[in-house]
């Protein structure tokens, strides 16, 4: 193992989720959400925002939460390379460039913000119907085992009344798979699944996302990351 890697695991072991950096924000314009443009990852180093996204439910688009996609800036860079020098309109496009992101070498963040006040339990079961079919993917395509018994701990988090209006998520992952949550402000136990990870931020950057448009605005910002003008 790299000493990154043993690094990154000793402290991701800690109950020590992503903090909120006092930095400027910018909003959601649809859900009027605002996000930090910064957070620092359980690792202790800074995360950056890519984009925001906004979940909604039903055919009248009721919105439910805000999201928004940060990703350790030097690793990403270093990651995709390959993809310098393209505008917005060309990632966007690219489902290779979302499973590149996908495969979990860089440190990445999902915050997500409640636009309205949800059932905890309901809560869960929107995220287990998500996260159910992608952790059985894992382990049958990807080799990736463990995922079911993960997803039964990550649905305990939830164990709310409600998740009330303006209550927030936080979710980073590492590249040895170590996903450290905070849910209304409560830190969680952190759970070792490279499955879970993966199937987690496959909801927001896979193939079939919950949210199409969401999941071409959370990656707004690459194109100035990785060194081209972004485009519509």
């Amino acid at each position: 193992m790299h000493s990154r890697t043993r690094i990154l695991a000793t402290i991701a072991s800690c109950v020590f989720p992503a903090v909120l950096a006092a930095q400027d924000t910018v909003t959601e314009q649809s859900s009027k959400v605002p996000f930090p443009t910064r957070v620092t990852d359980p690792a202790g180093a800074e995360q950056v925002l890519m984009g925001m996204g906004l979940r909604t439910r039903t055919i009248l688009k009721v919105k439910v939460y805000a999201f928004g996609l940060y990703v350790d800036s030097a690793r990403a860079k270093e990651v995709l390379s390959a993809f310098a020098g393209r505008d917005h309109k060309a990632l966007r496009d690219d489902q290779n460039f979302y499973d590149a992101l996908l495969e979990g070498e860089i440190p990445m963040t999902l915050r997500l913000v409640m636009t309205r006040d949800v059932g905890g339990s309901d809560m869960a079961d929107a995220f287990d119907g998500a996260l159910r079919p992608r952790v059985e993917r894992a382990a049958a395509e990807k080799d990736l085992p463990g995922g079911v018994e993960a997803q039964e701990q990550f649905r305990g988090y939830f164990n709310v009344e409600q998740m009330t209006k303006e209550s927030e998520l936080l979710f980073t992952c590492t590249p040895d798979g170590m996903l450290s949550s905070t849910v209304k402000g409560k830190a969680m136990p952190p759970i070792a699944s490279r499955a879970l990870c993966w199937a987690l931020f496959d909801v927001y950057l896979g193939a079939k996302p919950i949210s199409g448009d969401g999941k071409k605005n959370v990656i707004a910002n690459f194109p100035q990351l990785l060194g081209a003008a972004s485009s519509n």
